[in-house]
């Protein structure tokens, strides 16, 4: 085994399957991770523009489907976290340290969980 071995290697396709267990589709991992990334760019370039930020929905809903949309979703949300927000919350620690912004985003957590 040398060093560049992946332990549990993702799986080229997965099966989509319905609550029933039957098959709805088969999703190219690699595909799914491409969209992902691109959603996450696209949605974080656009992020003022809410008129924009429902056209992409409604855009990449038709590109992947209903069956792969969460996916790419949920992919999407984990790209925009760590290579999007992650570092813009990074500058601003660097930049504005007095401003504490990621005390006042575990504030706003904890305000939402309270409400929910």
């Amino acid at each position: 085994m040398n060093d560049n071995h992946t332990p549990n290697p993702l799986p080229s396709h997965a099966m989509i399957v319905d609550d029933n267990g039957q098959p709805l589709s088969v999703m190219d991992i690699d595909r799914m991770q491409s969209d992902s990334i691109e959603l996450a760019y696209e949605m974080a370039m656009h992020c003022g523009d809410e008129d924009a930020l429902d056209a992409i929905s409604g855009k990449w809903l038709t590109r992947v489907g209903v069956d792969g949309f969460g996916y790419v979703a949920a992919g999407a949300l984990r790209m925009m976290t760590h290579f999007i927000l992650d570092p813009t919350l990074q500058a601003v620690d660097q930049l504005a340290p007095q401003l504490k912004f990621r005390d006042k985003l575990a504030d706003a957590y904890r305000n939402v969980k309270d409400t929910l």
